[in-house]
């Protein structure tokens, strides 16, 4: 009796391992299919700039709009971002010029490529690079971004290589870990465009809450809900339209992104990345507009 207990046991046993190992299989095959995968973008072109009102552009852009800094580091010399195992490890790269810098390796149409649709130049898609939010950036935006990133002075830091834990390989495999911008954008429709003039109008605050990400976190509507591509555990973006913060005046917007506090001094969420954020007077009046346009909506109701 006491064999055929354990023969029985024995069996299950087995029968277990073989399928943890074929669910472990399936798993590593569909996560590096979508880790490894190339797309063939071929972007329209952008012009070539260097004069130092672009790269004055360039630079404002890079650290305070488009929070390249935030991710690349204030020297664009690349940063750590996630070393969470068995999750996944993620560096920002390094852009510069200096050792181990992508800059020496990419042509202006490689850089527009991971700027406006999250691709990098041996066509994988990169990891939680916010190009769903550059695509709508003007052609002379990219391009002065470009000129600026080509200026800045070498950095000589490596980088580790990016790994995939069982955590975020299943997660990847089951279409549940929105990881690559790549996945959220339609590529051919991303076309050369220009932007509205600068200034205090709702029409170029619009432009800055798309460029800059707004949009992308709190959704197209403003209304908040789970942000698309942020790492599993990430807080839902709050809604924003004035359905929720119908009461907030100018001044309790400013507060908000210059000092992180919501109305009545409540902190934000410290994912909210007011810190990075370093718009004009001018450009955060111009969001405020575009905020408070936006039509009233319950949370996550896009």
């Amino acid at each position: 009796m006491i064999r055929k207990v354990l023969k029985a046991l024995a069996i299950g046993a087995t029968v277990l391992l073989l399928a943890g190992a074929a669910f472990g299989a399936v798993t590593f095959v569909k996560s590096n299919a979508a880790i490894h995968r190339v797309i063939t973008v071929d972007p329209p072109a952008v012009p070539t700039l260097s004069d130092s009102a672009a790269l004055a552009r360039g630079r404002h852009l890079a650290a305070g709009v488009m929070l390249c800094t935030g991710c690349h580091a204030e020297d664009l010399g690349g940063s750590l971002m996630i070393d969470a195992r068995p999750f996944m490890r993620l560096a920002a790269p390094n852009l510069t010029r200096g050792d181990h810098g992508l800059a020496p390796r990419l042509s202006d149409a490689d850089w527009a490529r991971a700027i406006r649709h999250g691709v990098g130049h041996d066509g994988r898609a990169l990891a939680v690079m916010p190009s769903s939010a550059y695509q709508h950036a003007s052609d002379a935006d990219v391009a002065a971004v470009i000129a600026y990133v080509k200026s800045v002075s070498p950095v000589n830091r490596k980088l580790p290589e990016r790994a995939f834990g069982p955590v975020a390989r299943f997660q990847l495999a089951q279409g549940k870990f929105l990881l690559f911008g790549a996945d959220e954008i339609n590529h051919p429709a991303v076309q050369s465009v220009g932007s509205p003039p600068p200034g205090v109008t709702l029409e170029y605050g619009e432009y800055l809450a798309n460029v800059s990400g707004c949009t992308h976190c709190h959704g197209p509507g403003l209304s908040g809900g789970p942000v698309a591509g942020a790492p599993p555990g990430t807080p839902p973006a709050a809604n924003i339209t004035p359905a929720a913060i119908g009461r907030w005046t100018e001044e309790d917007f400013f507060r908000a992104l210059r000092e992180g506090r919501g109305n009545g001094g409540r902190p934000l969420d410290p994912f909210m990345p007011w810190r990075s954020l370093r718009l004009t007077d001018d450009e955060l009046r111009a969001v405020w507009l575009f905020v408070q346009a936006a039509q009233p909506k319950p949370f996550g109701k896009h």
